[in-house]
C-alpha cells in the first residue's frame, strides 16, 4: 500500500511534469493499473471516457508486465512509445509503479522522458 507522503510526493512529480508544454496527462499507476497519482493539464480532458481510461491503465500496465518476460535475454524496458495519430503514449516503468505520460503528437519524446526522470528521482530506480 502507498502511503499518504509517497502519494503526495508523487503528485508534485506528475505536477512538474505537467508543466511542461505538450504534456497532456502524468499518471502514476499500481501493478494493478490503478491510477494512485496524477491527472490531466488543466483545461485538457480525455479523448476517452472516464470507463475507457480506466481500461487502458490496466492494459498498458498488464503489455508492460508482459513484455518483462524478456528482460532476461534482452535487458530491461528503459520506455514504451506509442505513437497516435492524436496523441503519442509513453510509459515508463519502475520497480512498484509505472510513469504513464500523454503528450501532443508533435512532443519530443526524449526530451519528456529526461524531464519525467529528473521529476520522479524520489524513486530508487529512475535514473535523472
Amino acid at each position: 500500500m502507498t502511503s499518504k507522503a509517497e502519494i503526495e510526493s508523487l503528485e508534485n512529480s506528475c505536477n512538474n511534469v505537467l508543466s511542461l508544454p505538450r504534456i497532456r496527462f502524468v499518471g502514476v499507476l499500481d501493478n494493478m493499473g490503478n491510477k494512485i497519482a496524477g491527472g490531466f493539464k488543466e483545461g485538457i480532458t480525455s479523448y476517452l471516457e472516464d470507463k475507457e481510461d480506466r481500461m487502458m491503465y490496466v492494459q498498458l500496465t498488464f503489455e508492460y508486465l508482459m513484455r518483462k518476460d524478456f528482460d532476461k535475454k534482452l535487458g530491461p524496458i528503459d520506455y514504451i512509445v506509442s505513437q497516435r495519430q492524436k496523441i503519442v503514449l509513453i510509459s515508463i516503468p519502475t520497480r512498484n509503479y509505472l510513469v504513464l505520460i500523454s503528450a501532443d503528437r508533435e512532443a519530443n519524446v526524449q526530451d519528456i522522458i529526461r524531464e519525467v526522470n529528473k521529476a520522479f528521482t524520489m524513486l530508487p530506480d529512475i535514473r535523472p
